[in-house]
């Protein structure tokens, strides 16, 4: 018993380091591929607009929004210097709610972008499974239908409200100091790698169930995958290809580890 339990440990550090890598194989792909690069350029402008809208709606906190004057004249002198000292640290208040703002969108980008990009990232998905089969570059890529992008789309709806509905219970330890981030950073990072991962297993049309139970065949892979792509995410110059990066990547674990199992619809 313990020499299984020491082998599945090894099994899902593998795992992880594996889904820790995929970004780095993603990247490689898109630069070392034929007929891949300009499939990414829709999905890296989308990027590009949510990291400035993200980075404006900082500024906007940060220097635009007034506190209303505190006047706590009823407790008599104590209270009209603590209400003084509070007016005084208003730019400290303003500060936290801006990282408030900017926390949640770290946290909830990928899943945003994921629901923005849908038929760019179908489109890129597909351009990057036919180049793993050996393609030349020249193939044509199909657009997505209206009913594949209205499923796909809702597929990306469905996994951001999910992931909101499992960040909730998280919050409540961002007050616990120095490990506080932690179920919020596993939660994300999750959703994160499942995301890119569920973009080629919608556009093959994989049900509920089936996506389900790969997920679970591929949890600790998934988990490393996506905390790979928020650490990416956090370096300002390599986020903006995080979503391109994250599609091929997805793609690749796609074809390697699902692709093959049975769950079309």
């Amino acid at each position: 018993m313990g020499f299984e339990e020491e082998s599945g440990n090894v099994s899902r550090l593998a795992d992880l380091a594996a889904g820790l890598y995929l970004p780095f194989r993603g990247a490689a792909l898109l630069l070392g591929r034929r007929g891949v690069k300009r499939y990414a350029a829709l999905p890296f402008l989308i990027n590009l607009v949510l990291y400035v809208l993200a980075f404006g709606v900082f500024v906007s906190i940060l220097w635009n929004w007034n506190f209303d004057p505190i006047a706590w004249d009823f407790w008599g002198p104590a209270g009209r210097w603590i209400s003084g000292l509070l007016n005084r640290l208003d730019w400290l208040m303003k500060l936290v709610a801006a990282l408030l703002v900017l926390t949640v969108a770290f946290f909830t980008f990928t899943s945003v972008g994921m629901v923005l990009a849908s038929p760019f990232n179908d489109l890129l998905s597909e351009r990057v499974e036919v180049s793993m089969k050996g393609g030349n570059g020249r193939e044509p890529v199909h657009s997505p239908g209206f009913g594949q992008t209205l499923r796909n789309t809702g597929h990306s709806l469905l996994n951001l409200f999910l992931q909101i509905l499992f960040t909730l219970p998280a919050l409540p330890a961002l007050l616990l100091p120095g490990i506080g981030f932690l179920p919020l950073l596993l939660v994300s990072g999750w959703f994160a790698g499942f995301g890119f991962i569920d973009i080629p297993m919608a556009r093959h049309c994989f049900l509920l169930r089936a996506k389900w139970l790969a997920m679970s065949r591929l949890f600790w892979k998934t988990l490393g995958f996506g905390l790979a792509m928020q650490a990416c995410f956090a370096v300002p110059v390599v986020g903006l290809l995080l979503l391109p990066v994250g599609v091929a990547a997805g793609t690749l674990a796609f074809v390697e580890d699902i692709r093959s199992h049975p769950g079309k619809c």
